[in-house]
């Protein structure tokens, strides 16, 4: 590679830093700034050495300025041009970067991001947003919980539903004088009972995998972010793994606090059946059983064959114990630290009063439809 390439990647490397700046921070103008880099990649690769030469200067100067205020606002880690190299790697790799963000992380790696997301906390895989979806941002573990409540939502509804058909044909049947309700409206009340039961039970599941990625969550973000100086068995647990094999979550809530914690103690224990503490007694001993049955049910293990109001009231129980043993877990790894902002500090009554909307959404949807058939 000569000078004057060596010039012309040093250029570019800036046109391209500037485009990844553009695809997340909201004052960018993405099209604006992709539409440059497209116009002088296009020179480099049209123009004659000459004009090249002349015009080098120039492009070199106006890419400085707008540089500047960046370098100012987000300081570099790293050298410019080992970012661009990084960043080109998503292309290369095929990840379709556009589509599914930027790992908070990945940026905080390379430059001093203080102050873009005004969050108490930020997970390391915590994802940005780029270009089309600019402003967005998402974590695993927050649409796990927002499916849980959303399930929860259905199986309530349901069971309003249940009750409501219920008392309905039995005053319509006293007015008739009848003394048994129909094949058509039994089979209507076996379905509804079904619709309760089904989601009660998806909810427990779900409310069950919220809990576990959670946890993974906080382990993860703390293994990427301290690589440097955790040991590698302890690197490796709060991966999840302990000489190679899976732990279980019951040791993760134990294991990974401790070592997330600046003083390293340990204020929950979950393998000792004498000093474990609710809501892990239940959490583990009640939930984590009925879970398990519905996942992968055998008859030797907790019945999943209950009564509709058996059942949303293990949900509705359940899902209040899932977001009290995620509070205790984040209150044992982070003492002095409010509850986490980036997932609605695990307050119940926000996802509640979300999920209510979003049914509620989707049964307007289903009604303007209907009203324009």
């Amino acid at each position: 590679m000569n000078n004057i390439e060596r010039e012309v990647n040093s250029v570019f490397n800036i046109a391209v830093y500037l485009k990844l700046m553009a695809s997340f921070l909201p004052d960018a103008n993405f099209e604006e700034v992709n539409k440059m880099v497209s116009d002088i990649y296009d020179f480099f690769k049209s123009a004659k050495e000459d004009d090249i030469l002349e015009k080098l200067p120039y492009i070199r100067s106006n890419l400085e300025k707008m540089m500047a205020p960046l370098l100012k606002s987000f300081p570099l880690k790293k050298s410019l041009d080992e970012i661009v190299a990084d960043w080109d790697q998503f292309f290369k790799n095929d990840s379709e970067i556009y589509s599914y963000g930027l790992e908070y992380g990945w940026l905080e790696d390379r430059m001093n991001i203080k102050g873009l997301i005004l969050y108490n906390h930020i997970p390391y895989h915590f994802r940005i947003g780029l270009y089309a979806h600019k402003g967005n941002f998402g974590i695993e573990e927050e649409f796990l919980l927002k499916d849980a409540f959303n399930i929860l939502v259905k199986a309530q509804k349901a069971f309003d539903q249940l009750n409501n058909y219920g008392d309905f044909k039995q005053k319509l049947l006293e007015k008739e004088r009848k003394e048994d309700f129909d094949e058509h409206t039994i089979r209507k009340i076996t379905d509804l009972k079904y619709e309760v039961s089904a989601n009660s039970r998806l909810s427990v599941i779900s409310f069950y995998a919220f809990v576990e990625c959670f946890v993974n969550s906080l382990g993860y973000s703390h293994a990427k972010r301290n690589v440097l100086v955790l040991s590698e068995m302890d690197f490796e647990i709060l991966n999840g793994k302990k000489n190679g094999r899976f732990l279980q979550l019951k040791s993760k809530i134990e294991r990974y606090h401790r070592l997330i914690r600046t003083d390293c103690k340990t204020v929950i224990i979950t393998s000792d059946e004498n000093q474990i503490k609710e809501p892990f007694i239940s959490f583990f001993n009640i939930y984590e059983s009925l879970r398990n049955s519905a996942v992968h049910f055998s008859p030797t293990k907790e019945q999943i064959w209950l009564k509709p109001q058996d059942w949303i009231e293990k949900a509705e129980r359940f899902s209040r114990m899932a977001l009290q043993v995620a509070l205790e877990f984040w209150r044992s790894c982070y003492p002095e630290r409010p509850y986490p902002d980036y997932i609605g500090r695990l307050d119940y009554d926000i996802f509640m009063n979300k999920a209510k909307l979003y049914i509620q959404n989707l049964e307007e949807v289903s009604d303007e439809l209907k009203s324009n058939s």
